[in-house]
């Protein structure tokens, strides 16, 4: 696999490679998350994510080494609603899903997303970019407070 990093926006011929890598990441989510449904979901989940991208805007973008989609993320614009937010701050990237094969990790394909995402933001008048990341997912979070991401807010969950 070659070690070029090529980076463009999601194509219907990338659908196969975006539901395989929605299906790694979610079997790597259901095991260390019980309510997570593992790769069975992964087809419809991708089906919801485009929705939302076409609804709110935002893109997918894909990532090859070697012509080989090796990864993928996507993001969509999103506002905060009410008044708690200062209006210049109230619209805002959130990347929804990225995921990198297994074999092409450690690459720095996640990194090279990232900042495609972070500059595709900026170009539209964002100056925030957000995601969502499970707190059992070290390594994610390790990446992601190494890209310069930080704790925004605190999601927390309790089972009844």
């Amino acid at each position: 696999m070659s070690s070029e990093i090529v980076l463009r926006l999601a194509a219907p011929q990338d659908r196969p490679a975006l539901i395989r890598l929605m299906g790694e990441l979610h079997d790597f989510e259901a095991a260390i998350e019980e309510n997570r449904a593992g790769s069975s979901a992964a087809e419809g989940h991708l089906d919801w994510v485009q929705g939302e991208i076409e609804r709110l805007g935002g893109v997918t973008l894909v990532a090859e080494m070697g012509g080989a989609v090796a990864g993928f993320l996507c993001y969509t614009f999103e506002e905060d609603p009410g008044t708690f937010v200062r209006p210049e701050y109230r619209r805002h990237a959130l990347i929804w899903d990225i995921s990198v094969v297994e074999e092409a990790r450690g690459r720095g394909i996640g990194q090279a997303l990232l900042r495609a995402a972070e500059e595709r933001a900026l170009a539209a008048g964002v100056s925030e970019i957000r995601l969502y990341v499970l707190e059992a997912n070290a390594r994610a979070r390790r990446i992601y407070e190494e890209a310069g991401y930080r704790n925004y807010e605190r999601f927390l969950s309790k089972r009844i």
